[in-house]
């Protein structure tokens, strides 16, 4: 991934594309929880904790190109659990508020929750140059090939 504005772009579509995959457990678990009585907040706290792995095993391959540790999973939990908690009250108050249904409150905290996850994810994962991310703790140094450059006769 080459740096600069469309390596930001690529990490971005990556990430959303692994967002959506979350988003398909996300919603269907979510939904299949309100059915089952449980309130929107709650409801959003357990299919938002069934997405978080699926998010971390495809952003950091495809998105990020970081290696999987538990230290790095362990940080993006820890910074998942905040953004759900965080999410799950503004869910619940959107609902007490608006009397939405808790589906379209659900849809209308996704932009937000997006740009905050990703945002976390970039300074997680990424590196400013917008290349392939180091590995989570990783230094940026690159390894030098280890075999020599091709020799050419002398004309």
């Amino acid at each position: 991934m080459s740096g600069g504005p469309t390596g930001l772009l690529h990490q971005v579509v990556r990430f959303l594309l692994g967002s959506c995959l979350g988003l398909a457990v996300d919603l269907a678990v979510f939904q299949a929880a309100v059915l089952l009585g449980a309130t929107p907040g709650v409801a959003n706290a357990i299919s938002s904790g069934c997405a978080v792995v699926v998010v971390y095993l495809f952003v950091t391959k495809y998105a990020f190109s970081a290696e999987r540790s538990r230290t790095s999973f362990l940080l993006f939990v820890g910074w998942y659990v905040t953004s759900i908690v965080i999410f799950s009250v503004l869910i619940e108050v959107l609902h007490g508020a608006t009397g939405w249904l808790p589906f379209v409150c659900k849809l209308v905290s996704l932009p937000l929750s997006f740009a905050a996850n990703f945002g976390a994810s970039k300074v997680l994962f990424g590196r400013r140059g917008d290349g392939p991310a180091t590995p989570a703790g990783g230094s940026g140094h690159r390894p030098a090939p280890t075999t020599p450059p091709a020799r050419h006769p002398a004309a």
